[in-house]
């Protein structure tokens, strides 16, 4: 591993060797896992990727920490350009942050709701069970059921506003070319579909599950769930959400888990 360049002093975190992911802003891409592999001399950080990704300079990025990480961490910033590391390693140039907070994960990033949602799983049969998701990450969500799997494999489908869902494939048509287009087809309708679809059926991992309350109808189990793999939807449903409530001046919104049926 280099050593970092000389008149540049690396951001508190990441530090060099550590993975996290790149997220594209207004970029029709799953998130890229990376490594911080050095710093350039102009203070950029060199992040190794696939060499097929090439975003133009300019092209806003948030990075964040891999879900597996202990700690999470995000900032966001911009591609300055691309490069190969002495010659072999494909690497973007990343505008480093003046500063950014590292924090526990179970605390990170992570914003109050009140969705629709519903889990399967498998047991003697298949079961599929409506559930209450109460706090979403881009890592895994907290929910609330009538019913407790005794599995660990669980998979997530979240019924996403569908102020969100407009949002986002307005930004998707928009960035549609007219080559791409097709006589009778109606590219806002396919994209609102395929960001529906995209919320279905996501597979997670059963954490950690505890009677939450009980009622006349039974006990009400609250479950932590983690995302077994990135979610792109769920990091921009999060920042949806928080900019909504940051818009109705909403510190917490506190859903009614009763409705868990």
């Amino acid at each position: 591993m280099k050593a970092t360049r000389p008149g540049h002093k690396l951001p508190d975190a990441p530090k060099i060797g550590e993975r996290f992911l790149l997220s594209f802003d207004g970029a029709n891409a799953s998130p890229q896992a990376g490594r911080l592999q050095d710093m350039s001399k102009d203070g950029a950080l060199c992040i190794d990727v696939a060499p097929d990704c090439q975003p133009p300079r300019g092209t806003r990025v948030t990075v964040s920490s891999i879900p597996q990480s202990s700690t999470d961490f995000h900032f966001s910033s911009e591609i300055l350009g691309h490069r190969k590391l002495d010659g072999r390693v494909p690497v973007l140039l990343v505008k480093a942050p003046n500063r950014f907070d590292r924090q526990q994960r179970r605390d990170a990033f992570r914003i109050s709701a009140a969705l629709k949602a519903s889990v399967t799983w498998e047991e003697d049969e298949t079961l599929r069970k409506p559930a209450v998701l109460t706090n979403l990450s881009g890592g895994g969500a907290r929910l609330y059921m009538r019913w407790l799997p005794q599995t660990e494999r669980l998979m997530l489908s979240i019924s996403a506003p569908d102020a969100f869902i407009k949002e986002w494939a307005m930004r998707q048509v928009g960035r549609m070319s007219n080559r791409n287009s097709r006589i009778f087809s109606d590219p806002f309708k396919e994209a609102c579909d395929k960001l529906h679809d995209s919320f279905a059926e996501l597979e997670t991992r059963l954490v950690k599950s505890n009677i939450h309350s009980e009622d006349d109808r039974g006990p009400i189990y609250a479950l932590a769930a983690s995302f077994t793999q990135p979610s792109e939807g769920a990091y921009r449903l999060v920042r949806y959400l928080e900019r909504q409530a940051a818009q109705r001046g909403v510190q917490d919104l506190t859903p009614s888990i009763a409705t868990a049926a």
